[in-house]
């Protein structure tokens, strides 16, 4: 979910057949209801289909965003048809028209390449960078950039960024969940689902928080670090599902289960926040500011942090395809 002018969020749905991109505008007076718009609705296979996480605002108000399957290539191993693809949303230029969507990019699904595409992050330049679920070197997914051409109509340049693997550290992190958020200097930072360094409550970890740091010279490897590993319930998230920068410069995020609420031994997720050091030196710290309960319990990716500290986000439930908007106020 992302925020544009006027306070209107945008988001992504993947019930119902294939997905669909929609708005919520805020109502026009205080305890009114917000409206809710069907911006773009998937079609065919070459078009894309099942968004599986938010879309992210660029200029002009255009909307950036991936599906997981679909696109030109035939099959990728996956129950649907596809590697996934990269696509642009582009408002309308009278009040009321229709939105028009463009592939620009779609996964080979090569084994060097990503699939199962996820939440994009825009670099000033215009650059996108996401990430994969799986592919990569490892198999384990990736962090990729995608360039945009240099002349209008020609093509979008993707070059894998990191591939995600266990290493010998302890450090070890798998499978890159949705949402890149950029700091200074152009580091990348996000989540991994499984694996870090906390393994007793969640068997082979409960998820990280890393860093993807550019290189000092073009063409060298990006150097990755773990800011933060996850320990479950009932003290803490396990399953993170990306991170957003606040203006205070605090990394906020939502977790898929652990915390204090009652949806069985995993938990219902928490809402956290990963304030940086003031030196370099020190850790990060990492804060549950909600212990998530039904039927707010279950928060799909990509959350976002409006001017006065209020984070929104979205939940699913998968057997009634059903879900909410929320709030959380500080």
């Amino acid at each position: 979910m992302t925020i544009g002018a006027g306070g209107v969020l945008y988001g992504t749905t993947n019930g119902n057949g294939i997905g669909t991109v929609f708005s919520l505008s805020p109502p026009s007076s205080p305890g009114g209801a917000w409206s809710e718009h069907v911006l773009h609705v998937f079609g065919s296979n070459a078009d894309g289909s099942n968004p599986g996480a938010g879309v992210t605002i660029g200029a002009g108000g255009v909307l950036y965003g991936t599906t997981q399957f679909g696109g030109s290539v035939a099959a990728c191993g996956q129950e649907e048809p596809g590697c996934g693809t990269v696509f642009s949303l582009t408002p309308p230029t009278a009040p009321g028209g229709a939105w028009t969507e463009a592939v620009l990019y779609t996964f080979p699904g090569t084994s060097s390449d990503g699939c199962g595409t996820q939440n994009l992050a825009i670099g000033k330049e215009g650059e996108l960078y996401g990430t994969s679920y799986s592919g990569g070197a490892s198999g384990a997914g990736t962090v990729f950039s995608l360039t945009p051409p240099r002349s209008r109509g020609g093509r979008w340049a993707e070059k894998v960024l990191y591939s995600f693997g266990d290493n010998s550290a302890g450090f070890a992190v798998s499978v890159p969940s949705p949402g890149l958020a950029i700091g200074r200097d152009g580091v990348l930072y996000g989540t991994t689902g499984f694996l870090g360094t906390t393994t007793a409550t969640c068997g082979g970890g409960c998820g990280t928080v890393f860093s993807l740091t550019p290189p000092a010279s073009p063409g060298s490897a990006w150097t990755e670090a773990v800011l933060y590993s996850f320990a479950g319930a009932p003290n803490d998230g396990s399953g993170p599902l990306g991170v957003v920068f606040g203006s205070d410069g605090v990394l906020y995020g939502a977790t898929s289960g652990g915390g204090a609420g009652a949806c069985g031994q995993a938990g219902c997720g928490t809402i956290f926040s990963l304030t940086p050091p003031a030196d370099a030196s020190r850790t990060w710290t990492e804060a549950v500011l909600c212990n998530l309960t039904l039927p707010n319990a279950y928060v799909n990716p990509g959350l976002a942090v409006g001017k006065d500290g209020v984070i929104f986000g979205a939940t699913s439930l998968v057997d009634t395809n059903t879900g909410t908007v929320f709030a959380l106020e500080p």
